[in-house]
């Protein structure tokens, strides 16, 4: 209920409300006052509001943490909270406090990083209505009165009342947001009361904490590294009220935990904010991050947060252990970390102390045996293991996300359209409802806005991914992998393997060369380039499994080695292999040591050709050695299919186009 105050024309308060009042003071320096109050639930409705309420503005740039904060599940409110809770005659209903931070408003609507003191707003009168006695007991000897731009605070040892001006201050839930937005949902929706809560719910209270960020309240900050604006602060609360609450996504997990080695790792790839450009971090302008999905192969996207978390994931391959308690699993997962994240093959460590001794001592008896869980990474040691990724995988990592030809060329259609920084980047940044309000406002002014601005610029890059295995999360992980080996597990220093510019090359070139499109054939013969490989034959759809992943990985392998021992041979003027000897070169085992796995490479890839689909209807009737040659005519075209291309003369006069097989000594 709004009660209009006698400075009518100049505010607008809000009826008191009354409670407690306390002060957490739990760290030197710092005073976080609050206010705790029993609100009807009418009003609490009406006056309370949750962040998707703050006026939408393509303006404002928002941080990963602050996106999140302001998206409201819409599904899960109506599905879960209300059907499945608020509306089950058998359940006992009761709802945790919700969270409020007062925040100040600007003439414009938009929300302030502070309150402006330079603004005289005269207060509100006590009591607040002269024939309300009880209101009239806050007049008193005793009273701290504290009046700050549009909030009225009054306490009398540990009670306390409350009002604001709802023109110049807004009540957001920083936590319960879901909550308060159910309850507004099961009030005013059509399905369920249709704007008037029955008799007996109407006497329902809700329990609201606010917190009061103001130094005439009691507020007292002495830290300065960090962002301390009343956004800031808000942003901080909900991080630390939300991540041990109900177990959220999988997206809004990776930002708001800060003990997450993995979510740590992800946030170094992406920039900060959105309509922010960098050339070293994926904008997050580009980055799918709305929700859990990893596929980044349609609409406007670069990448996807949920993927970018398997890449590191991947990319890392540490080994938590299935038993914290077991002392082996954990040393082989300390183990897994110091070899992944420690800088010069040293371990992680913290004040000079390495991860396996602050285990034994801090996690083991006097006899080293487990005492205490060891289940992730300890907080203390994260920014040393920051530093190893930092150095071990992120400088090439990034290069292959953001200098592998196609995702140079979306960012370049991008930043040539403004699209990064500009209304588009803005507009992709506001939770779904905002985007509806936004877009009505700008057809209002501008009937082709949402075509020209939006749509044209979603489906341009679009077209740009059609039928790329660039833009599919399984390629793209397999591809990580190729540099992974070449820049992790042999430096980017072995002279066959070479480096990540020598993997982007050759990308490149398969890209350019048009061997990358989903849908490439192979000259004569009836099946599709990828088929066997990572298409199915009946229907050319992609197979998403683990098996497909590793034959892309493995033909990435073959290509690249080839494409090397091609480069290799040529500077040394040795004759090129041909096809044929090539593939038996890379069959056998003993080049496994100069070419990484190459047999089994090979091997994974001959399996997926060995398939009655493959050999067709008349396979029963085909002999052994017919099928293996089958095999190993489609095999090598595949694999000529991915080596550069050389001229005539090259050819004619240095390939050896012997089709006997390979030396026996070579296939020992």
């Amino acid at each position: 209920m709004l009660i209009i105050s006698n400075n009518e024309g100049k505010a607008r308060f809000n009826k008191p409300l009354y409670g407690l009042t306390g002060t957490y003071t739990l760290s030197e320096g710092i005073a976080l006052p609050y206010f705790l109050s029993l609100i009807e639930i009418n009003r609490a409705i009406d006056e309370l509001k949750i962040a998707e309420q703050i006026p939408a503005s393509l303006d404002t740039k928002w941080s990963l943490k602050e996106l999140f904060q302001r998206e409201i599940d819409e599904k899960r409110v109506e599905d879960d909270i209300v059907k499945g809770y608020l509306l089950d005659p058998k359940k006992l209903k009761f709802f945790n406090a919700i969270t409020i931070v007062l925040m100040p408003k600007g003439q414009d609507g938009k929300i302030q990083d502070t309150f402006d003191d330079s603004i005289a707003i005269e207060p509100p009168p006590i009591p607040w209505d002269g024939t309300d006695p009880e209101d009239a007991q806050w007049k008193h000897q005793d009273a701290k009165i504290a009046n700050f731009n549009g909030v009225q605070f009054v306490s009398i040892g540990l009670s306390a009342r409350l009002r604001w001006d709802e023109d110049r201050v807004l009540a957001v839930a920083v936590d319960g947001q879901h909550r308060l937005w159910a309850l507004r949902t099961f009030r005013e929706d059509q399905k369920f009361r249709g704007g008037t809560l029955r008799t007996v719910e109407q006497q329902t209270k809700i329990p609201v904490i606010f917190v009061l960020l103001h130094h005439n309240a009691g507020f007292q900050n002495v830290q300065s590294e960090a962002d301390y604006s009343i956004r800031g602060i808000a942003r901080e609360l909900f991080t630390d009220l939300n991540k041990n609450a109900k177990t959220v996504d999988k997206a809004r997990e990776l930002i708001l935990d800060d003990q997450s080695i993995n979510a740590q790792c992800v946030r170094t790839l992406v920039t900060e904010k959105t309509g922010e450009d960098a050339k070293d971090r994926l904008p997050l302008s580009l980055v799918r991050w709305q929700d859990d999905s990893n596929r980044f192969d349609s609409s406007y996207y670069l990448n996807s947060l949920v993927h970018l978390d398997l890449l590191v994931s991947a990319t890392l391959d540490l080994k938590p252990p299935r038993d914290p308690m077991e002392k082996k699993q954990v040393m082989d997962f300390i183990e897994s970390i110091n070899s992944s994240l420690g800088i010069n093959e040293q371990e992680v460590e913290y004040e000079g102390r390495s991860l396996s001794k602050y285990y034994s001592e801090d996690y083991c008896d006097e006899d080293g045996e487990p005492d205490t869980p060891f289940a992730r990474l300890p907080e203390n040691y994260l920014e040393s293991a920051i530093k190893g990724f930092k150095v071990n995988f992120r400088p090439w990592l990034i290069k292959l996300l953001l200098d592998f030809k196609p995702y140079r060329n979306l960012l370049l259609y991008a930043r040539e359209h403004n699209l990064i920084e500009g209304k588009f980047g803005m507009f992709q940044a506001q939770t779904s409802k905002h985007k509806g309000i936004i877009r009505e406002q700008e057809i209002a002014r501008d009937s082709d806005w949402h075509k020209r601005e939006i749509l044209a610029h979603q489906t341009g890059i679009a077209t740009m991914k059609e039928q790329q295995w660039a833009f599919k999360a399984i390629f793209q992980k397999a591809m990580v992998r190729l540099g992974r080996m070449v820049e992790f597990e042999y430096k980017g220093k072995d002279k066959n393997l070479g480096n990540i510019d020598n993997v982007l090359s050759f990308l490149d070139r398969l890209y350019d060369k048009g061997v990358l499109k989903v849908d490439t054939s192979l000259s004569n013969y009836p099946f599709r380039l990828w088929t066997f490989v990572a298409i199915n034959p009946g229907n050319d759809k992609i197979k998403v499994a683990k098996a497909v992943e590793d034959r892309i990985f493995y033909l990435l392998c073959l290509w690249y080695f080839g494409s090397r021992k091609i480069e290799i041979d040529i500077a040394n003027g040795e004759p090129i292999l041909s096809k044929r000897k090539l593939l038996n070169f890379f069959k056998a085992e003993a080049n496994r040591t100069q070419w990484p796995n190459c047999n089994e490479a090979y091997k994974v890839l001959y399996r997926g050709f060995d398939t009655n689909a493959f050999y067709g209807k008349d396979h029963e009737q085909l002999t052994k050695e017919r099928k293996e040659e089958m095999v190993r005519d489609r095999f090598s075209s595949l694999l000529a299919a991915g080596l550069p291309q050389f001229d005539r003369q090259l050819s004619n006069d240095g390939v050896s186009e012997d089709e006997d097989e390979f030396d026996s000594a070579q296939e020992s």
